[in-house]
């Protein structure tokens, strides 16, 4: 099956890459994105704080942003929705191979084609804008640790919002949604220590905050070395946890398949 994986991967990823228009679109795209948010954010916080971050510790934040934005935005999770909506799934059903590892293989080799696109709009706002580097050795090591860990977890959570499309026949809007509430409750959009007390509550029962805000507290040190190791822990759980789910609500929903309208 590993060799399957691999496959289905390999394939997800040339087909990614083939379309070298999506690498410059996320790099512009994403660069625009983070200049924005550089310029309100250096507008509000100037020569002070907000919500414990300084200037230079905002910048890294902001490009941890940019860069964990373009890798969870960046799975093949049409692919995995059209499959349920065209009606291929019936047809999956007869292959032996397991649905859900195979869409995996394909979401996640759409996710590594994004890659270079990251790594190129990273170096290149950390050579333009120079934030706050890492606290330690330890700490950059565990965050590379926790931007790993948003693959498992990204795949998840959009195999379980592309499980919808059994009931809605629809995705868009489930998509719509399923970004929204992504990018407000990881930090992406506004930093949680600038948020209510209860919201952050909120934010950290659910697994979106460990797109930006872990990987962020940990490079910036806002928890020590047991706490870093405490927000891994709570992101791989989530990770085997929504793999779980997506297994249990898989054989509930699959019943819900109809061909030619049968």
């Amino acid at each position: 099956m590993a060799s399957v994986d691999v496959a289905l991967a390999t394939i997800s990823f040339k087909r990614k890459i083939a379309y070298k228009s999506t690498w410059i679109f996320s790099v512009v795209f994403g660069g625009w994105s983070l200049l924005a948010g550089l310029a309100v954010w250096n507008h509000l916080i100037g020569d002070g704080e907000m919500g414990g971050y300084d200037w230079q510790a905002m910048k890294a934040y902001l490009i941890i942003g940019f860069l964990t934005s373009t890798l969870a935005w960046a799975g093949s999770d049409w692919e995995m929705a059209n499959r349920i909506l065209d009606g291929l799934v019936a047809v999956d059903l007869t292959k032996p191979v397991d649905f859900q590892r195979a869409r995996a293989g394909e979401y996640i080799g759409g996710m590594l084609a994004s890659v270079p696109a990251a790594l190129i709009g990273t170096a290149a706002a950390v050579v333009l804008f120079r934030p706050a580097g890492p606290v330690s050795p330890l700490a950059a090591a565990l965050t590379a640790v926790s931007l790993l860990l948003i693959f498992p977890l990204a795949f998840g959570i959009s195999y379980l919002s592309i499980l919808t499309c059994f009931v809605t026949q629809r995705y868009l809007g489930i998509q719509w949604a399923r970004d929204t509430m992504l990018a407000f409750f990881s930090g992406m959009m506004v930093p949680l220590a600038l948020m209510p007390g209860w919201l952050q509550g909120v934010a950290w029962s659910l697994p979106f905050v460990h797109f930006t805000t872990t990987p962020a507290s940990i490079y910036l040190g806002r928890v020590g070395t047991a706490g870093a190791l405490g927000l891994l822990a709570a992101q791989a759980a989530w990770a085997v946890g929504l793999w779980v789910l997506g297994r249990l609500i898989w054989s509930q929903l699959v019943k819900k398949v109809t061909v030619h309208g049968g």
